[in-house]
């Protein structure tokens, strides 16, 4: 009996120094899920609720994995151990967690102990997600450590060490879709390593050491990432009935000197090769019916490939194309002549002088072109062509001259960057304007236009009439000369005006009618006054930086009252003095006023204050100050001149009763 009462005595004790420990373990349990991230833990937590199906212990300081006490949780789906030290694993330590399908044990020190450890992960049967990022891999590492996984479906191999895969590297896991192997070491891919992998479709190999991409066979594949490595090119294998699925394919920042060849590719949709070396060729002559013929160094041609039996052009489901930071010097027509379906052409950075669309119905669906810092000189558009162009970008090049109704055939365009060319606008139909001005008025779609740096000198009446421009940039123009209704038209539309840098002296602009400005930028000029706004608008930011503005009066800013947030008034000669209603809003903070401890005002003449300081009985102060200076001037001058005349008078007096006395 009295064995019975010491191992109940024992049971209880035990029990209580359980529910003890539970209560001082910082883990904090939320629908099954024990959530032990970053708690500074040195091993896997043992008095949990043994029926969590979640458990986090990410950022914490495991070195070891062990089956006690992890198996303990039998019930465990998904485990999180990245980010730890962890340099072991105990053989079977998994394989004691039965419906275990998420694993992470992302930048851990794997490589370290494996060599202690030839067990592996073992057999993981219910296993969806594997995730051994950053743990230094290299060698067969990798083999010994992936088990077989049969129903695993993604797996990271990110940023390890590995320099190259073998044909068995990826055996016992056949339901594999998607495969990260980014910031690898990757220079050799042996022939069929993918092949254990049927239904991959999504495969990363970006940030590698790989030089050339031959006999490319992954027909399933759906997305390819190559990205930032060495690759000189990218041929696929020669099988005139393969049905590729490739659809989205990124080789940006590699060495390619031609387009790739992609006529087997149907179905891609997105192409990235920027960063490469690309120069296309010239094309086929003109008037050669011999469509197929490839060109000389023309390897990469989008056109038809007989020896494929493709249903479709090729490239004529291409949605995005990017071809930016190449040394494109000419787009041939032939290239442009089957992409149908673009939407986004990007041919920026590279060494383009020209570019012409002049066929009819030329990319009918694109959307967005950016042509932007070359050095074009010539842009031939035609009449019916770039029907859904919405987007144009040509700032930075050497555009001076062009056809005066360039812009006004593009049925669709909304947004137009010229900033950093040599366009002169025209004015409207009174003001036509010199030769190789460009007609901007007339074009019911364009919204954005942007012309800054454009060297302009004149901007005439009527410049933009019958266009409804929502934001305008005509800054860094030095000596602009901003006619009396140049912006006329815009007073219902216009919402953000940029006039910086212009030097203006005089802004010749009604702006108080303009009732749906929000932004108006009118710095780095000279000017002093501005028009008064005596009726409520909707002006939001006003910039005024580095002008000659002494005073903002009351009287011409009391309309922006209740719509103005932000004021910019650094860099002017503020007088301290005059500016009640500025004063007003610096101590009401209606108005956000920008660096209001450095705004500086002057006060008399010399002295300068912080305007967030002046007081209005400093100026009354100032201003009496002012009268008794006047008055003590005035009586001293008063004074000078009735004793010199006095002086004068008994001077004479004196001087005649000398003459009366001496006859």
């Amino acid at each position: 009996m009295s064995h019975q009462i010491l191992l109940l005595l024992a049971m209880l004790t035990l029990g209580l120094a359980i529910s003890q420990r539970r209560e001082q373990v910082p883990c904090r349990t939320v629908n099954k899920e024990a959530l032990c991230h970053g708690l500074g833990l040195l091993q896997v937590p043992s008095v949990l609720s043994l029926d969590i199906q979640a458990l986090y212990l990410s950022g914490n300081q495991l070195q070891s994995i062990l089956v006690s006490p992890l198996g303990f949780y039998t019930a465990l789906r998904h485990l999180d151990l990245s980010d730890n030290q962890i340099s072991f694993l105990q053989a079977g330590v998994f394989q004691a967690l039965p419906y275990l399908e998420h694993l992470n044990l992302a930048h851990n020190r794997l490589a370290t102990g494996m060599a202690l450890n030839s067990g592996g992960l073992g057999r993981l049967p219910l296993l969806v997600s594997l995730d051994l990022s950053g743990n230094s891999l290299h060698g067969n590492l990798v083999e010994r450590l992936l088990g077989e996984t049969p129903r695993l479906r993604t797996l990271s191999l990110a940023e390890n060490s590995l320099t190259r895969l073998a044909r068995h590297t990826f055996w016992g896991m056949p339901a594999v879709e998607q495969l990260d192997l980014h910031s690898n070491v990757l220079m050799d891919i042996e022939d069929g390593a993918f092949e254990a992998l049927p239904h991959l479709t999504h495969l990363n190999l970006s940030r590698n050491s790989l030089t050339c991409i031959s006999d490319f066979s992954l027909q399933q594949l759906q997305v390819l990432d190559l990205s930032c490595n060495s690759i000189e090119a990218f041929q696929t294998a020669p099988e005139p009935q393969a049905q590729f699925q490739l659809a989205w394919l990124d080789l940006r920042e590699n060495k390619l000197l031609h387009f790739p060849d992609l006529a087997v590719f149907p179905r891609l949709i997105y192409l990235n090769v920027s960063n490469n070396l690309i120069q296309l060729p010239a094309g086929l002559p003109r008037g050669s019916e011999d469509l197929h013929a490839p060109s000389e160094g023309w390897s990469a041609s989008p056109l038809s490939n007989p020896s494929r039996n493709a249903s479709t052009h090729p490239l004529s489901q291409l949605l995005n194309l990017d071809l930016s930071y190449n040394e494109i010097e000419l787009v041939p027509a032939s290239f442009l002549e089957h992409l149908t379906s673009l939407r986004f052409l990007n041919l920026s950075r590279n060494c383009l002088r020209s570019f012409e669309a002049r066929q009819v119905d030329s990319l009918p669906c694109l959307v967005l072109l950016d042509l932007s810092h070359n050095v074009l000189e010539a842009l031939e558009l035609g009449t019916k062509v770039l029907g859904s162009l919405q987007t144009l970008l040509l700032q930075d090049n050497a555009l001076q001259e062009l056809p005066p109704y360039t812009f006004a055939s593009l049925a669709s365009l909304q947004r137009l960057n010229l900033q950093g060319n040599q366009v002169s606008p025209c004015g409207g139909p009174a003001e036509p304007g010199p030769p190789g001005c460009v007609d901007f008025s007339g074009i019911p779609t364009l919204h954005v236009l942007n012309m800054a740096g454009n060297s302009m000198e004149m901007l005439r009446a009527g410049s933009f009439l019958h266009t409804p421009l929502t934001e305008l940039d005509l800054s860094t123009n030095p000596g602009l000369d901003v006619a009396t209704g140049a912006l006329v038209g815009l007073e219902a539309s216009l919402e953000v005006l940029e006039l910086q840098g212009n030097g203006l002296t005089v802004l010749r602009v009604d702006l108080p009618c303009f009732l749906r400005l929000k932004r108006l930028n009118l710095a780095e000029n000279q000017l002093s006054h501005l028009p008064a706004w005596t009726r409520a608008v909707s002006l939001e930011v006003l910039d005024l930086r580095n002008n000659s503005f002494s005073l903002l009066p009351g009287n011409a800013m009391g309309g922006l009252e209740t719509s103005l947030r932000r004021l910019y008034l650094q860099g002017n000669p503020l007088s301290c003095c005059g500016n009640g209603w500025l004063a007003a809003q610096l101590h009401q903070g209606r108005v956000d006023v920008d660096a209001t401890q450095d705004l500086i005002c002057r006060f008399g003449s010399q002295e300068e204050l912080s305007l967030s300081l002046v007081r209005p009985e400093d100026c009354e102060k100032g201003g009496l100050k002012n009268v008794n200076l006047i008055l003590l001037l005035s009586f001293t001058l008063v004074s000078a001149i009735v004793l010199t005349t006095l002086a004068t008078i008994c001077f004479l007096r004196r001087q005649k009763l000398s003459q009366q006395y001496k006859a």
